[in-house]
């Protein structure tokens, strides 16, 4: 789908979706973390647009309910032609979705480390919580795991594919402030967007960040994303950056913060062990996801 195409069906989808549309959650569901269908329609289908592939297995976690589920998920989803079912899973068939193999096993090794890092992250969430979400890989897939969580929540995000997949959620109050968009990033940035996000009083900031040192602390490549940043971690309580192994004990060009002002790292399991002991040798906050 050409960008002008994908955009205005982001639009529609964020801010012109009809109120009969939106999610109702019943209370006569049998459990109290499913969700219906639909939501899980949608969910499932972000997944395959971001990663190409899908296995059930991923979904069952994802989605938090039965393997069952997950199938027959997939099956109405087949029927009606949205994606194709695979031994073990299910393929996209839109035709800008991910197929190269190689580069889809590269994402499934990056988005592994990703949702291990979401899975923890939404522990320290509470119902009704004030949240914000800066633009980033792991913050969409952090996204993801609130939105099959959590019924009542405020998001303040600058990132248009987090603001989608929060689309359905009735229960979340859903900001985005106003700025410019960053085509590559599918976000918005610039100083408007900081001064209001400056105005909100956030229990807790999650932040994607570039690169991670204990020198050099936080920094970025992205000039825009970098001011928002700064902007989320001084409008928030508990600061709690999420970051796969791979950025640690590398710098970008733009300097955020020190690590004494952030409250925790969230990593993975990949992350090495001296380092990672290093870390905790310098008195900073880090915690392995795959551990806790």
């Amino acid at each position: 789908m050409c960008f002008p195409h994908r955009f205005q069906h982001l639009l529609d989808e964020v801010f012109l979706v009809p109120l009969k549309q939106i999610l109702r959650i019943n209370a006569k569901t049998r459990r109290n973390d499913e969700m219906l269908a639909p939501e899980r329609h949608r969910l499932i289908l972000l997944e395959l647009e971001s990663k190409g592939q899908v296995t059930v297995v991923e979904l069952k976690s994802l989605l938090q309910v039965s393997l069952d589920t997950v199938r027959r998920d997939l099956e109405q989803l087949e029927q009606e032609d949205k994606i194709r079912r695979v031994h073990g899973g299910a393929v996209s068939k839109r035709e800008d979705a991910v197929t190269n193999q190689a580069f889809f096993k590269r994402t499934i090794s990056q988005n592994g480390r990703k949702q291990e890092l979401a899975m923890y992250a939404v522990e320290l969430v509470k119902e009704y919580q004030a949240i914000s979400l800066n633009a980033g890989t792991t913050n969409i897939e952090v996204a993801k795991r609130l939105a099959a969580r959590f019924d009542k929540l405020t998001v303040i995000t600058n990132s248009l594919r987090i603001a989608e997949i929060f689309a359905q959620k009735k229960g979340f109050t859903v900001i985005i402030p106003g700025g410019y968009l960053d085509h590559e990033e599918f976000s918005l940035y610039g100083r408007s967007m900081v001064e209001e996000i400056m105005n909100f009083n956030i229990d807790l900031a999650f932040i994607s960040i570039n690169a991670i040192s204990l020198k050099k602390g936080l920094t970025d490549f992205r000039q825009g994303e970098a001011e928002v940043i700064n902007a989320m971690l001084k409008s928030a309580t508990r600061k709690v950056v999420v970051a796969d192994s791979s950025k640690f004990e590398t710098v970008s060009y733009l300097n955020i913060c020190g690590l004494d002002q952030i409250d925790l790292i969230v990593t993975d399991s990949l992350m090495d062990k001296d380092l990672f002991d290093n870390y905790k040798k310098h008195n900073i906050s880090i915690i392995n996801a795959s551990l806790s």
